[in-house]
């Protein structure tokens, strides 16, 4: 980086000192609010700028604890409302605050005021009480006709209490939520109206004991990713069998992007989803599959998903969740006559035979990419678990004979079971153009991994079923 300062003639020209007053405020917006403040100090051109700077990110964390002593419990406090009062009255476009040891939450409700008058566009809070009463997320935060980008920290010492009035959160366009053990109305109120929120995430832990019904209905949403992982110490799996209590319940009619990770006692229920284009549904602990039948309807919720999701055109899924589901579950899974692009991401050698399964609801898929991590695949498995998982299908699937086109196999070691099915692709892939098979160079002994000489030796002998197919191989450093 160029030096700001400029030598001439035995005196130093400050160059970023010259810069308009704006330029300065855009620079300062980058930093934490503390560290704007203190360039106060370096001239009298500097003294006053931080107080125009449009973004204002307060972190209890962020502080030095040498400069604000543990003696003086209010000393963030303090600071925050030092901030507020000396800055000049111009709009706070984003405001973060970072604080769990509050122990005046009217000091809190003050700050979040003062945004909202200042038109704030951006909003990020973390804000945790050190006693009773707790945190309830101020009405008029619902009513802010400014506020483009939430971001909240939902636990179990925040409250929600949304305001009669339907015109809530008029202008929220992104919502980002991360929970931890929240409170059951506090999660379903949240959520209620969001009329033009084009972005949700939602993610977090929550405890077994909870229960909810979360209706999520958000005419315009495009986007959304929800991960909640339910705690699940000290369940006793040989004993009991558990029950779902937690449904979350998402009506969308444009939405466009969906990531989901599932968890065995979560059920999603997706409605009206007609413009999907991309889906990822991923699983948080493929090992609490091999208990699928202590979780009671874990069949049902999979296959819920599933239907939720038909409509999609490029898909990505854990095949674990496939293979939780028995025969008669499986030929309940809907058609995806849109799908175009499927990548299924293996854990375990019996997850192959989901391939099957697959390819028989996708008749009209082009691309078809199947990853694996071999490591994983075979860490904390039984040796019965390592037969080859692989048996062909009584009839070849539709999209094999006449629309797919690429097969990309990530991280192929050539492994019996690997063999088969890219034999089956190969034989029966009327038209393939292209197979890529990709593999790590690896030099764990513990991990057996045939060379691409040896591999094209064997992929040189499968029948092809495509005159046009060009296989190709490629290793990954």
């Amino acid at each position: 980086m160029a030096s700001s300062l400029v030598h001439h003639k035995g005196r130093t020209e400050d160059r970023i000192s010259g810069m308009p007053d704006a330029v300065l405020c855009h620079i300062l917006s980058f930093l934490f609010t503390r560290e704007a403040v203190q360039t106060s100090v370096l001239s009298h051109r500097w003294k006053n700028v931080w107080a125009s700077v449009p973004v204002l990110d307060l972190d209890e964390e962020e502080h030095d604890t040498h400069i604000y002593p543990e003696d003086n419990p209010d000393w963030f406090a303090q600071f925050v409302t030092r901030v507020l009062l000396f800055r000049c009255s111009g709009d706070i476009h984003r405001f973060r605050l970072f604080t769990k040891g509050m122990d005046d939450v009217s000091l809190v409700y003050a700050w979040i005021s003062t945004a909202i008058r200042r038109n704030v566009v951006e909003l990020d809070l973390t804000v945790s009480t050190l006693s009773d009463p707790c945190f309830e997320i101020p009405k008029s935060l619902f009513m802010c006709s400014t506020l483009v980008h939430f971001k909240l920290w939902l636990h179990e010492n925040i409250r929600v209490m949304t305001p009669t009035s339907s015109n809530c959160f008029p202008s929220l366009k992104f919502l980002h939520v991360t929970v931890r053990c929240p409170d059951s109305d506090s999660m379903e109120k949240l959520f209620s109206r969001l009329p033009v929120l084009e972005e949700l995430i939602i993610d977090g832990e929550l405890i077994y004991t909870t229960a909810f019904n979360l209706d999520i209905s958000a005419p315009k949403l495009k986007r959304l990713q929800i991960e909640l992982n339910v705690r699940k110490y000290g369940m006793n799996f040989a004993a009991n069998d558990f029950v779902c209590q937690i449904f979350v319940n998402v009506d969308a009619p444009n939405l466009e992007e969906i990531d989901i990770c599932f968890d065995a006692l979560v059920s999603f229920s997706l409605k009206n989803a007609k413009c999907l284009h991309k889906a990822n549904i991923g699983f948080f602990c493929v090992q609490e599959l091999k208990k699928h039948d202590r979780f009671l309807g874990l069949a049902d919720r999979i296959r819920q998903i599933f239907a939720g999701i038909c409509d999609a055109k490029y898909l990505t899924v854990n095949t674990p969740l496939l293979t939780a589901l028995d025969v008669g579950h499986q030929h309940l899974l809907p058609m995806f006559n849109n799908l175009n692009y499927l990548e299924l991401q293996l854990h375990t050698c019996r997850s192959l035979q989901s391939l099957a399964t697959v390819l028989k609801i996708s008749p009209h898929l082009v691309h078809l990419k199947i990853s694996r991590n071999r490591k994983q695949m075979y860490a904390n498995v039984d040796e019965g678990e390592l037969e080859p998982g692989w048996d062909e299908p009584e009839s070849v699937p539709v999209c094999l004979i006449s629309h797919l086109k690429t097969i990309c196999l990530w991280d192929f070691q050539g492994c019996p079971d690997d063999m088969e099915v890219a034999m089956y692709l190969v034989k029966h892939g009327k038209a393939l153009n292209k197979v890529t098979i990709s593999n790590h160079f690896c030099q764990d002994k513990e991990i057996e991994i045939q060379s691409p000489i040896a591999l094209w030796s064997k992929f040189s002998k499968f029948p092809r079923g495509s005159k046009t197919c060009k296989i190709q191989f490629q290793t990954i450093i």
